[in-house]
């Protein structure tokens, strides 16, 4: 398993292509990103999306899903709230952060908490995680990578005064969902540098284990 990361420099929010180095088929986390430099990107490594993961509603990691859906037929992937979410423009804040409605259509698989899902040989494992909105989760990837959207960055936490937001459940999810896992796997977050487990555990500020 690979992971391949592109930025977009108005948002800093991180777009995710992770696949199997050996069939090259792969998945896109939160396209916030240009679609057309997703796809660059994949063509580079010869990657084929085959599917869409999101990590939550919001439009700086939904603003490119549609296009990427169509360009691609990948299957969109999502929690049972986030599904509902995308298509609110009140609640994906699409109005004030892309100056138009951005109504994405339905999740095609909606994922329960603690459901895994395998491509290939990655196995990739929901887990709930609301807080910064209701619909956040966050992807553990081969029980190594974690994706996290923005529930958890670098000694940081996520806002949780925006529609759907509520502190206490996000500090909730982090100590109980995250903080639960081995110290030594990666966090991939939806802004900013990586970091770890162990690492956040030790040096966030925000919630202490």
């Amino acid at each position: 398993m690979k992971i391949k990361t592109v930025n977009n420099y108005y948002t800093d929010e991180n777009t995710y292509i992770v696949y199997d180095e050996n069939t090259k088929n792969g998945f896109v986390i939160d396209p916030g990103y240009k679609c057309d430099g997703i796809l660059k990107s994949a063509e580079d490594d010869g990657i084929k999306i085959k599917y869409i993961f999101i990590t939550h509603c919001h439009y700086d990691h939904i603003s490119d899903l549609e296009p990427l859906r169509e360009k691609t037929g990948a299957l969109l992937v999502s929690g049972d709230k986030a599904s509902i979410n995308i298509t609110d423009p009140d609640i994906n804040l699409s109005l004030s952060g892309l100056g138009y409605a951005l109504s994405a259509k339905k999740s095609d698989i909606v994922l329960g908490d603690g459901e895994k899902f395998k491509i290939d040989k990655i196995n990739v494992k929901c887990i709930y995680t609301p807080g910064h909105t209701n619909c956040g989760v966050c992807y553990l990837v081969d029980n190594k990578k974690l994706f996290t959207g923005d529930t958890l960055f670098l000694r940081s936490i996520g806002r949780s005064d925006l529609p759907t937001g509520n502190q206490d459940t996000l500090v909730n999810s982090i100590k109980t969902k995250i903080y639960a896992l081995d110290d030594e796997i990666e966090v991939f977050p939806g802004h900013g540098e990586s970091s770890s487990v162990g690492y956040e555990k030790k040096f966030n500020l925000y919630v202490r284990n």
